[in-house]
């Protein structure tokens, strides 16, 4: 049972511990920093609900009284986190070009990277499952 609610509460104190700190902050308010702070959120609500499906899909299982992680499930994750790591490293490089030609400060940008390969795990997780057949 530990693995059925386990992502759901991280994710969920996440959340809301983001919201806090961006309720919090006292950064000046010009147009470019609400701006990334809406898409920052948006982000965040993505990968909330992401983890959502995730803690519903091993609820499902379990009250089918099938094991919460099958072997497909797990050969999901690892294809699709070996193919969000590759992506990632194209990311990375693309961030940096981006954060070197505007001068600004690298901190928005290092969340821009951590954010963007969360994103793009859910996703790879998401056409994986959706896919199916992963042998390919």
């Amino acid at each position: 049972m530990k693995k059925i609610y386990l992502p759901l509460f991280l994710i969920t104190m996440i959340v809301i511990l983001i919201g806090i700190i961006i309720y919090q902050s006292d950064i000046e308010s010009n147009i470019l920093t609400k701006f990334s702070e809406y898409i920052h959120v948006i982000a965040i609500g993505i990968l909330f609900l992401f983890g959502a499906f995730i803690a519903f899909r091993r609820f499902r299982s379990s009250v089918k009284g099938l094991p919460a992680e099958d072997e497909l499930s797990k050969k999901i994750e690892r294809k699709a986190s070996s193919k969000a790591f590759f992506v990632s490293l194209f990311l990375w490089l693309i961030i940096t070009y981006i954060q070197n030609e505007s001068k600004q400060n690298s901190d928005i940008f290092f969340g821009y990277g951590i954010i963007g390969m969360a994103l793009l795990f859910a996703i790879f997780y998401v056409y994986y499952s959706i896919k199916g057949n992963i042998n390919e």
